[in-house]
């Protein structure tokens, strides 16, 4: 009878375990995005008691930023950062528009506000994907070489590298450069030879690149607030009941704070 019993049992946990999510992105294991993956995965564990977690690929071990939206939109990846919706809601490319954004107070009220909710529900539509949650990467500034500028004028002799895709090539235009657009992975070469003489991003990401190590001057310019967050394929969402879709927001809005979080604490340090 003991041994039919744990049989039973064994069968019941079986039939319990764990469902696994694949999600990709291409941030190095001590990003900030990382960590609030991990986060959530902790959350979802726990929260599910064990039905569901992450497998993570991070550092783009999975995929490329835009084959990774690719395979979430077709349904063939769970779960993947998306920058920016622009390509297909052109109205969200205001949320990476210049000085969009006066300070993190003001970033705190946008995500409690309905214009925030309501925002995430016309990206999950027009981009045919769950947009679960969103997070800061931080104010953008400048570093430059051997120019420490703090003019138009001295903008406008620079060549300034710039994310590759839309809007962020805006940077140049606002601060009267000349945008050349590279990946993220070619700008540290980019700097030390000389093909551009300055470039543009968060002090996390400016840190994590060792980009003092080719530049000597950083311009608090705070021209952005870099955003993103975490979207699952529609398949995926749908095979969710209402309490567990409940739960996965909830996971990955808290996930989302604390990447906020770490991102302003590492600002200050």
């Amino acid at each position: 009878m003991a041994m039919t019993i744990a049989a039973i049992s064994a069968a019941g946990s079986a039939m319990a375990q764990e469902k696994t999510f694949k999600l990709a992105h291409v941030f190095s294991t001590d990003h900030p995005v990382h960590l609030g993956v991990m986060k959530a995965d902790e959350l979802l564990r726990e929260k599910s008691d064990g039905r569901f977690a992450l497998q993570v690929f991070p550092s783009g071990t999975f995929a490329s930023y835009r084959d990774a939206i690719t395979a979430v939109q077709l349904g063939t990846l769970d779960m993947a950062p998306l920058d920016t919706a622009i390509d297909c809601l052109p109205a969200s490319g205001v949320m990476l528009s210049p000085y969009t954004f006066r300070d993190y107070d003001h970033w705190r009220a946008f995500k409690a506000s309905d214009v925030y909710t309501s925002l995430l529900g016309d990206i999950s539509d027009a981009c045919e994907v769950e947009q679960l949650s969103l997070y800061t990467f931080g104010f953008r500034h400048i570093t430059t070489g051997d120019t420490p500028a703090t003019t138009l004028e001295d903008f406008s002799k620079l060549k300034l590298r710039v994310v590759n895709f839309a809007p962020y090539p805006e940077a140049a235009t606002v601060l009267g450069a000349t945008g050349t657009p590279l990946p993220v992975a070619d700008v540290y070469l980019a700097l030390s030879n000389g093909v551009v003489d300055a470039q543009e991003n968060p002090f996390t990401q400016i840190s994590a690149m060792k980009l003092f190590e080719v530049q000597d001057y950083l311009v608090l310019t705070g021209h952005m607030l870099a955003s993103s967050g975490l979207t699952m394929s529609q398949p995926a969402w749908n095979g969710l009941s209402d309490e567990d879709q409940g739960m996965f927001r909830e996971v990955f809005t808290e996930a989302a704070e604390y990447v906020d979080g770490i991102v302003i604490d590492g600002e200050a340090d």
